[in-house]
């Protein structure tokens, strides 16, 4: 006891002399309040080793943050300790959630708290997360930061929310490793850890991301260590972290230079994190691979291609419709492989992404053809932009581009073991390119027939879109609920279905 109680003592001087070289920096070293403020976070976060050591009973543990919790009302309130507090209307109550954490994180893994003896390390890494990761996050975001985002009223920084994801993997894995060993599943549970933890700092309003996440780390880092171990839910939460972290930033990419609208790239970024999770590396590949060659050609000559493309439905950035409509079946036959594990859904899956492919590049290097299109409709030629209109060079660029997807699935089985293979690397590459050809094929005739087609009278002519300028354009042929975006999910969905009973 009375060793507790001169931990209790050391706790309290340690917590005052953070505080007070922060005071000593703020008015004698001309540092801002925003350091200061980080300094104090940082600093005080390494109270919880200290108090590791020094004390064993809960009940003394638990009065250093209860009793910073009053200071830093009291503080908060008053203004006392300038170097800690955010001043103008940013004001929160974050020094004072910070304590609250504290006495949780407590409450949960020390000596007689609900876990259960042995647990402190678990509190350390929410600890040393929010110390190191949000304490960097907000020095390296507010200097360095330039692509901001906002979530609910929150301003972030994607350099910020980098940042504190790297210290918080690094914070996490060390207080993890020094205590329950370094081992593979250590170091994909600080993965996994260390980005909900960032995600939860990005979502908590204003100040409470101080409370949200120690707890949620410190909640997470049990449930990944100890409940759920090496099972197949966690290795499904970890791929899925990755394909979350690596979709991500290829959506956001794709924003800011314009090739997807802001709910395209949250559909991005869902389907990505679902294929990297259900068919790893394999299936993400091909869908990037679609994703990048298509954007890049529907920049090519664009210039070109703008009196054409005022009759398509749609132009420019891809939205959610359209990104689920080129990859939803796609992610469908990705989840049918996880579930059952037959390499055949790859394939289908592949064919599904070839599909796309050469629909996407019959569009955008035929549009460029200098002879008019065919129409399968009335076998006339019509003008360019015209649904369900076909040309040489579409036909050719259709070809190749279901051809970049078959060479790239073909080498992925061969590089990517999936056990024994019904079908050999030459099968997959026949099956991928006809399969992908075909549903530019069955897009085209799909879109002489059932497409809705209008006449506008602002372009005095025909156009994909039902309005212009918000006036409702006249149906001319075709069913009016069917659109572009429902061609595309037939037409692929339609193609890989018949290679089915093939593989």
């Amino acid at each position: 006891m009375k060793e507790d109680f001169m931990g209790v003592v050391i706790s309290i001087l340690f917590v005052f002399g953070v505080i007070m070289i922060s005071e000593v920096l703020r008015k004698a070293g001309g540092f801002g309040s925003e350091f200061t403020r980080k300094f104090v976070h940082i600093g005080v976060s390494h109270w919880w080793p200290l108090a590791m050591f020094l004390i064993d009973d809960l009940k003394y543990a638990l009065i250093p943050p209860t009793l910073f919790v009053a200071v830093n009302y009291y503080s908060h309130k008053k203004n006392v300790f300038k170097g800690m507090e955010r001043h103008g209307g940013d004001s929160d109550l974050g020094t004072v959630y910070f304590p609250i954490s504290l006495i949780a994180l407590i409450l949960l893994t020390w000596d007689g708290g609900l876990w259960g003896r042995g647990f402190e390390y678990l509190g350390l890494a929410g600890v040393l997360t929010m110390g190191y990761g949000d304490g960097m996050a907000a020095i390296v975001g507010g200097k360095f930061g330039k692509l901001r985002y906002r979530v609910f009223k929150n301003e972030k920084s994607l350099e910020g929310s980098v940042v504190m994801f790297a210290f918080s993997f690094v914070s996490i894995a060390a207080a993890l490793g020094l205590f329950a060993g370094f081992s593979p599943h250590v170091v994909r549970t600080s993965f996994v850890t260390a980005l909900l933890a960032t995600i939860s700092e990005a979502l908590a309003p204003s100040g409470t991301d101080n409370l949200t996440v120690p707890v949620v780390t410190a909640l997470a880092s049990h449930y990944f260590l100890h409940i759920l171990k090496n099972s197949n839910l966690f290795i499904f939460i970890y791929m899925a972290g990755i394909g979350f972290v690596l979709s991500f930033f290829i959506a956001y990419a794709a924003y800011i230079k314009n090739s997807l609208t802001l709910d395209g790239s949250v559909g991005a970024t869902f389907l990505g994190t679902i294929m990297y999770a259900t068919s790893g590396i394999f299936g993400s590949f091909l869908m990037v691979l679609f994703f990048i060659s298509s954007s890049l050609l529907s920049h090519f000559k664009k210039s070109a291609k703008s009196s054409a493309a005022r009759q398509f439905d749609k132009t420019g950035r891809r939205d959610v419709l359209q990104v689920l409509a080129n990859g939803g079946a796609g992610l469908i036959y990705s989840v049918l492989y996880y579930i059952t594990k037959n390499p055949s859904y790859l394939v289908l899956l592949a064919i599904s992404f070839a599909a796309a492919n050469a629909d996407t590049w019959a569009t955008e290097l035929g549009i460029l053809s200098k002879a008019r299109p065919i129409s399968l409709r009335t076998f006339k030629r019509v003008e360019k932009g015209t649904s369900g209109a076909v040309s040489l060079s579409g036909t050719f660029a259709a070809l190749m581009g279901a051809m970049l997807i078959g060479i790239s699935a073909a080498a992925g089985f061969k590089l990517i073991y999936f056990g024994n293979l019904p079908f050999t690397h030459i099968q997959s590459f026949t099956m991928v390119t006809l399969g992908g050809f075909l549903g530019s094929v069955i897009d085209s005739i799909l879109g002489a027939t059932l497409q809705g087609v209008y006449y506008s009278e602002e372009l005095e002519g025909e156009t994909e879109k039902r309005f212009s300028n918000g006036r409702p354009n006249r149906l001319v042929r075709g069913l009016g609920f069917v659109n572009n975006d429902l061609v595309n999910f037939l037409s692929i969905g339609i193609s890989s279905a018949l290679f089915a009973g093939i593989v």
